[in-house]
């Protein structure tokens, strides 16, 4: 049975449900109430079929029931702070994001359900999920970005540090353990006691899934491929002061941290290879079917064979509105930064030229390839990248101090 692919980095993983639930009754009742939602049992039973495939053997057990019901809490708070700041997510929005994993299945919209309900899985709760994902996605950029002001101080003190772009390709996958508590003590005492008793990554694993307040719990701890220079400053010194694999205790604004470091991958430097691009895109919609929208998009071919100019044609017809006002202006693209059918019909189209209509997750473009170079040393692109590092180095504790905030104003009750 095939599985689901990730989407979004988070949640979004399906696997093969093949056994029953451990020790589980079948009897659905209310696990948790946040202000005035319910959480039912089986709701955390769908949202372990869902993230199976992350779950350390796969097994459902009381601490794994905790930490999803904690996830689920959690989300219930966001999705409230979301709906009273306006914040929506469209359908479009979610029909791509569905889409995209039907087709890295090789799949339909209707093959795709019955993926699902193979693995037990209705789809209007997947259909739910994705959405709440993509939700909580746009609920934290939006934070991020109204808590988190970098100084250029701080980018000149970046740019300089042994933190800085010469790590900018290497990563690490760590595992991640957090105590957190308002007794310091009290949590030092805790986080102690759980590292004397890791001596192994399975010991690790064990103590994530029923130890850690992290957001990664469930999945033992598991925080994924990372840059370095996009870890927090503390993790990254830790991991440079010894040799591991096991870190820690590490003690932050957010409480205690331990760190398995499962594995390192450091990249050559190498020249990049971008390409400065544009493009025209026709979306089908509610009015205009897909053969519709492609009709259209091979119109506009003909046109451009016709001389006629491709940014003035972006302006006037394509439907990317982050660069249609521009002429259908990407700028310079770096590589795995589109989705793969873009990226393959632009680095197939010569400098100059500009391709046949071709499809993607978003609709129908027409890309033309404007100019290559091997790599874009520019200050402001230096300087871009620094911000980046530096924002994703700090947003797991403003997130996390944002959460504690909507939790002291929200009604919690855990049955």
């Amino acid at each position: 049975m095939k599985k689901i692919l990730p989407i979004l980095g988070t949640l979004l993983f399906l696997a093969p449900f093949q056994t029953s639930f451990a020790a589980a009754e079948k009897i659905d009742g209310i696990a948790a109430i946040v202000n005035s939602d319910a959480i039912l049992e089986s709701d955390i039973e769908t949202r372990f079929r869902i993230i199976r495939d992350r779950v350390p053997n796969g097994i459902y057990s009381a601490d794994i029931r905790r930490q999803i019901l904690t996830s689920m809490i959690d989300e219930y708070i966001q999705s409230n702070y979301a709906n009273r700041a306006g914040i929506r997510v469209s359908a479009s929005d979610v029909d791509r994001a569905i889409l995209s994993v039907a087709t890295k299945l090789g799949t339909d919209i209707n093959g795709f359900k019955n993926i699902l309900n193979q693995q037990g899985i209705e789809y209007n709760r997947y259909r739910t999920q994705i959405e709440n994902e993509i939700l909580m996605t746009n609920v934290k950029r939006q934070v991020i970005r109204e808590r988190i002001a970098i100084t250029e101080q701080e980018i000149e003190d970046f740019l300089t540090s042994s933190q800085s772009l010469a790590q900018s390709k290497d990563e690490v996958r760590l595992r991640h353990l957090l105590v957190r508590s308002k007794d310091v003590n009290q949590a030092k005492a805790k986080i102690e006691t759980i590292a004397a008793d890791i001596q192994s990554e399975d010991d690790f694993i064990r103590l994530a899934i029923s130890q850690s307040d992290g957001s990664a719990a469930v999945q033992g701890g598991d925080l994924g491929w990372r840059p370095i220079n996009q870890l927090p400053a503390l993790f990254v010194r830790e991991l440079s002061s010894s040799k591991g694999p096991f870190y820690g205790p590490i003690q932050s604004n957010a409480g205690f941290h331990l760190l398995w470091l499962v594995d390192k991958r450091v990249s050559d430097v190498e020249l990049q290879k971008q390409t400065k691009a544009r493009h025209i895109l026709i979306k089908p919609n509610a009015i205009r079917s897909d053969r519709q929208a492609q009709e259209f998009a091979v119109t506009l071919y003909k046109r451009l064979q016709k001389h006629e100019d491709f940014a003035t044609l972006a302006k006037e017809y394509s439907e990317d509105e982050g660069s249609a006002l521009k002429g259908g202006d990407l700028d310079w693209v770096a590589p795995g930064t589109m989705v793969p059918q873009f990226e393959a019909a632009m680095n197939e189209t010569p400098v100059g030229q500009y391709s046949r209509p071709f499809r993607s997750n978003f609709g129908w473009h027409i890309v033309q390839v404007d100019g290559r170079r091997n790599a874009d040393v520019s200050d402001k692109v230096k300087r871009a990248n620094a911000e980046k590092a530096l924002i994703a180095q700090k947003q797991d504790l403003v997130l996390s101090n944002w959460l504690d905030e909507l939790k002291t104003q929200a009604f919690i009750d855990i049955k």
